[in-house]
């Protein structure tokens, strides 16, 4: 007989192993309200352990936080941690003769339209918060009898007040910055009427009804956003109050890091971070032999930055005096400084800056000598002569044209892409790599001479560092090395409770979304209640997550339910020196 029992006893333990060692399948995903499975997992029925899908918002909802990945896990599916919101339509503007009122201003809600007193309601009279804004078109209120329209959808407490003769007060005659919380027909002399200020206003308060009209305790102040200032571009409006959009926009030779479009929300805060304008290049020090710089020297310019040049002593200046750094890096028409004229003769070959001349230099020419010029490294001819003269002591204006050359695409780059300054000599291309994946060699290429510099970098994908070992827990599925963007640990605990998050996935820094969990053995006292016993859960040991149900002595009461619950802690909550009250 123990022999049998023994048997059976091994056949069960092999079986539960075996059950663990190969778990079962996954079948159709959980279904969220506010998110979606992915198109390409919807013809699936069923799915094997370590599968995972991936989930978007619905439609009307924006993603705000979490992974988009479930795993197929033990037969079971993982809890999907990503957050999903209601997009916002914001309020509508008001309309003439007449107000909205509103649910709100999420996906799904709806603003009704009403009419003020005398005027009849023309168009729809409902407008839904729907996926890309407000549907419908803005309502019209024309003077009509005595008999108003009141629109289908309007709630009966409205409603009733447009269709009655009031004692008092009309809540339509309301104004359109507050919403009435506590809506009836009509109010009557000494009434109150709580409102709180529509979306986009700040305020709350009540108005009272005295002699027909409304007397106002409440003030509606319009939100406001901070103000700010663009140093090296202009904004499309001054304006920051409440549903303000504005939009930035950069001055020539500047670029615009950070959002262009922003709108002042409801919250008194802008829709994204204040964006700057940057210069896109700098020129370097002025390349003009033989002069000086008033006020100083700097390496580097500014886009517009502007310098006032003269030449030393026997040279003449040839040009203006102050040039401008132009917006490409490039100084606009600098000058020359040339040997002062004798009579007959040339000094030194002019300086341009995109050719040199080609044959070895003199520092004084006689009438009638040439010199051959020809484009700077990186610049190749695109038209005119590349000779000039010298004639009566002047040299004549060279008519060489040089452009800079181009060097077309960088290439592809497997998950990232280029960002380019522009494709001609001098301009590089920048390196964005994809959510998840890390950069691994140069940030950029340069456009050279010969061509872009360098080899493509290359996009590898984020990897976290071993999952943390956790005393007295096991994980299900682990990977010890390279632990790969997106993948999720589950921890489960071999002795004790499980403290903490039991899932945590690798993110896009490299780092663990979140601690390693304790397993800790919780237990709490027997429970002993002031003026009351237990009547079920009896255990000898209590842990965490039991429950228990006790009953007050006569003369008292419970103060708040009869279950008590083992928290994590170790006390029981609620409290049971407060569960029995007189």
């Amino acid at each position: 007989m123990v022999d049998i029992l023994r048997n059976i006893l091994i056949l069960v333990f092999a079986h539960a192993v075996a059950s663990q060692r190969y778990p079962g399948k996954c079948g159709l995903p959980t279904k969220y309200p506010d998110r979606r499975l992915d198109d390409k997992y919807l013809h699936t029925s069923e799915f094997r352990y370590g599968d995972k899908v991936a989930y978007n918002c619905a439609p009307g909802y924006v993603r705000m936080e979490g992974s988009r990945i479930s795993l197929c896990k033990m037969g079971h599916w993982t809890p999907l941690h990503m957050k999903c919101d209601r997009k916002s339509c914001g309020p509508l503007s008001d309309f003439e003769n007449g107000k909205y009122l509103y649910t709100g201003v999420l996906f799904g809600d709806k603003a009704t339209a009403v009419c003020n007193e005398g005027y009849v309601l023309k168009g729809e009279g409902v407008r839904s918060c729907m996926e890309d804004g407000w549907n419908g078109v803005e309502p019209i209120c024309d003077r009509g009898g005595a008999t108003r329209y009141v629109p289908p959808e309007l709630p009966v407490s409205v409603a009733s007040a447009h269709q009655m003769p009031c004692g008092a007060c009309n809540p339509s005659a309301l104004p359109a910055d507050v919403i009435i919380q506590d809506p009836k027909p009509c109010f009557e002399d000494g009434d109150h009427a709580s409102v709180m200020c529509n979306t986009g206003y700040s305020g709350h308060g009540n108005y009272i009804c005295k002699g027909g009209k409304w007397l106002r305790n409440v003030k509606c102040h319009l939100v406001k956003c901070p103000d700010f200032k663009i140093d090296n571009g202009i904004r499309s409006s001054k304006r920051v109050r409440f549903n303000t959009s504005v939009t930035v926009t950069c001055a020539k030779g500047f670029k615009l890091h950070g959002a262009q479009h922003l709108k002042c929300l409801a919250n008194g805060s802008w829709t994204a971070e204040i964006p700057t304008c940057e210069p896109e290049k700098s020129c370097s020090a002025p390349a003009v032999h033989n002069r000086d710089i008033k006020h100083g020297e700097k390496s580097q310019y500014k886009p517009q930055d502007t310098v006032t040049i003269s030449c030393k002593e026997g040279f003449d200046l040839i040009g203006s005096s102050q040039i401008t750094c132009g917006p490409n890096g490039q100084w606009l028409n600098l000058p020359e400084c040339n040997p002062k004229v004798i009579l007959g003769t040339c000094g030194p070959a002019p300086v341009y800056p995109h050719a040199h001349p080609r044959d070895m230099q003199k520092t004084e020419y006689r009438s009638g000598d040439r010199v051959h010029y020809k484009c700077n490294v990186g610049h190749r001819r695109s038209a005119g002569r590349d000779i000039i003269h010298c004639t009566n002591g002047q040299w004549t204006k060279l008519q060489l044209h040089c452009e800079r050359k181009r060097c077309g695409s960088a290439g592809e780059i497997f998950n990232g892409r280029f960002e380019y300054s522009g494709v001609s000599f001098g301009d590089y291309a920048a390196v964005i790599c994809d959510e998840g994946y890390e950069l691994i060699g140069p940030a950029k290429r340069y456009c050279r001479d010969g061509g872009w510099d360098g080899r493509n970098p290359e996009c590898e994908p984020v990897h976290c560092p071993p999952p943390p070992v956790v005393k007295n827990a096991y994980m299900l599925d682990p990977e010890y090395d390279h632990v790969p963007f997106g993948r999720v640990v589950t921890y489960r605990c071999r002795t004790g409770t499980l403290i903490g998050a039991k899932d945590i996935y690798c993110t896009k820094n490299g780092d663990w979304s979140a601690p390693p969990p304790e397993c800790r053995d919780v237990t709490c006292p027997e429970p002993r209640v002031d003026h009351g016993s237990r009547i079920a859960g009896y255990r000898p040991v209590y842990r965490f997550g039991n429950t228990a149900r006790i009953t007050c002595n006569p003369g008292y009461k419970l103060a708040d339910g009869n279950s008590i619950n083992c928290g994590e802690d170790g006390k029981w909550k609620p409290d049971l020196s407060n569960m029995c009250v007189i």
